[in-house]
């Protein structure tokens, strides 16, 4: 991968340098590549715009000196005065890069999904003996991912029962079957086929992947059929032992099966695509129907921007950023609620982007009419969850205001120190999205550096590794504020180690019992009423850090004292 946008440390307003840029006119097209990439669209005042990828990026940019553009898209011409771009090796690898860039930059004109919930996928590696196993994060390469699902513990559950039925592995061993090793209990208790230990050979491996994939993309009926004929086959062969094991699986598949309900048994494979909007929140759900059974529903939430609609380039984009982001393949047929007129435009790019096979299900017929108005109901139920939520929304809009904040602090990320007398010190780490707790997201930072008590130095190297770390997907996304435990000192502390790293995110300081809040730059604290929401939210971050924080040390505390 070449860069053409020169990055560095320390340049300014975003960590991306000015000093490579073209202007944002015709004449510049000769200078871009035709290869995939990420350009970056910014404005009079150098602020980035917009961030978009493309498979051939000569012919990306070319395509906003065209006439007819929407009006969302004429906008952001009209504003653009400079860009630049990165090259990159796959279409993937530019994914990646746009979907980090976004996350950092928060482009104007790029669409923001307002609670950043990550879903979880299965994923199947490209290793000669596949791995199966649950993930948040979309890589790139050749791995093959499905869902998302809306839960993780059903999740779970679904795992368990498609390990009986596809014994696929889910350990990291490196296998070389030049040297076999002896397979773990998995292999015992049916799990997995043993390639570790030369049980079974790469094709009949690769075979029972295969079908797992396919059970996967929803094809359910022909696995049973074939699980049925292949157990039928080895008996009669009197290969009793993959006998067994076929029948096993067939049971297994079966009862997973069963579980999903029919609900429309004369619709083929389909995936649909409600939208429905309230003030400036888009809700989008998608529906994923194998075989006329409901295998999965998920919903986003989207802020638009002022004098921003819904029409039919918005509608294709919301679509197209569901398969982009998951890494997902598209069904042949997506069902979508627009006009003749709006359906040509939905349909060029959809086929543009997803692949030319993708056609549109009609909104006419009775049973599509059916599937569409139960996903809209399903984005209107999502849109009242978001207004019962809004005394959450008013916290953060008032937070936003007394601390005057660029940007809704919808994630926060909350530390505090724990320590006896500096030994065994760690600082904690939560995170509140959208006023609630995300735990799967906290993480403990032990102190390496310092042996006796200093806050202020602790916070500053456990935030120093966070701050070079500020993209990592593993953390989430990155927070639109940093809370401390603590007053001006500890402030100051945290605001260098963020300054070193060239992060672009406010930090604040709270103090205990006046519960006072310290802003960089400002030497007078701001007083909230002790009843006030916001103060009450932050006081909530706070005390979790410290709850958090305090039962990890006494943890490792206590398993130190063991080991001395």
């Amino acid at each position: 991968m070449r860069p053409d946008i020169l990055t560095t440390q320390n340049s300014g307003r975003d960590s991306l340098d000015t000093s490579y840029r073209l202007p944002f006119e015709k004449g510049s097209l000769d200078k871009l590549p035709a290869s995939p990439g990420v350009y970056v669209v910014r404005d009079a005042a150098d602020r980035i715009i917009y961030v978009g990828k493309a498979k051939n990026l000569r012919k990306r940019v070319e395509s906003y000196f065209r006439k007819n553009l929407s009006p969302k898209t004429g906008a952001m011409v009209a504003n653009a005065r400079f860009f630049s771009f990165i090259t990159a090796g796959t279409e993937d690898q530019a994914l990646v890069l746009e979907s980090n860039f976004i996350k950092n930059y928060r482009p104007h004109y790029n669409i923001q999904l307002v609670d950043g919930k990550s879903y979880p996928l299965i994923e199947l590696t490209a290793d000669p003996f596949p791995i199966l196993r649950k993930t948040r994060r979309v890589t790139t390469g050749k791995s093959r991912f499905f869902g998302p699902y809306p839960k993780s513990g059903l999740l779970n559950l679904g795992l368990d029962s498609l390990r009986h039925a596809f014994p696929v592995r889910t350990c990291h061993r490196t296998i070389d079957p030049a040297r076999p090793t002896k397979p773990c209990l998995d292999f015992d208790l049916g799990l997995c086929l043993g390639p570790c230990g030369n049980r079974c050979s790469q094709s009949e491996y690769a075979h029972v992947v295969a079908n797992l994939a396919e059970f996967l993309n929803g094809r359910m009926r022909p696995m049973l059929r074939q699980l049925e004929n292949d157990m039928n086959q080895a008996s009669r062969s009197q290969q009793y032992e993959r006998a067994v094991r076929y029948r096993d699986s067939y049971l297994a598949l079966k009862s997973l099966f069963e579980r999903y309900a029919v609900f429309a048994p004369h619709v083929r494979d389909v995936d649909v695509f409600a939208v429905r909007r309230r003030g400036q929140l888009v809700a989008v759900v998608r529906q994923a129907l194998r075989e006329g059974r409901l295998i999965a529903s998920t919903e986003f939430v989207y802020e638009l921007r002022e004098n921003e609609s819904v029409d039919a380039v918005m509608l294709a984009d919301l679509i197209v950023d569901f398969y982009r982001r998951f890494h997902v393949q598209p069904p042949q047929r997506i069902a979508v609620d627009v006009t003749n007129g709006e359906s040509n435009i939905v349909r060029d790019r959809l086929r543009t982007d997803l692949g030319a096979s993708v056609t549109l299900a009609s909104p006419r017929t009775s049973e599509t009419a059916r599937l569409l108005a139960f996903a809209a109901q399903n984005a209107e139920e999502k849109l009242s969850s978001m207004s019962r939520a809004s005394s959450t929304a008013e916290q953060l809009a008032v937070l936003k205001a007394v601390l005057d904040l660029e940007h809704l602090p919808v994630r926060i990320e909350g530390y505090d120190v724990s320590n006896i007398s500096g030994k065994d010190a760690t600082v904690s780490m939560v995170v509140f999205v959208a006023g609630k707790p995300a735990k799967s997201q906290y993480r403990l930072f032990n102190i390496r550096t310092l042996d006796d008590p200093n806050d202020p130095a602790m916070l500053a190297e456990a935030l120093a590794r966070r701050f070079a770390r500020w993209g990592d997907l593993t953390f989430g996304d990155p927070a639109n504020l940093v809370l401390v435990d603590g007053g001006l000192t500890q402030l100051n502390a945290v605001c260098s180690a963020r300054d070193a790293a060239g992060v672009d995110v406010p930090v604040i300081g709270i103090a205990k019992k006046e519960e006072l809040l310290y802003r960089e730059h400002v030497a007078e604290p701001v007083r909230l009423a002790h009843d006030s929401a916001a103060l009450l939210l932050l006081m909530a971050v706070r005390d979790e850090a410290h709850r958090f924080g305090k039962r990890e040390f006494h943890r490792l505390h206590e398993r130190s004292l063991k080991h001395r």
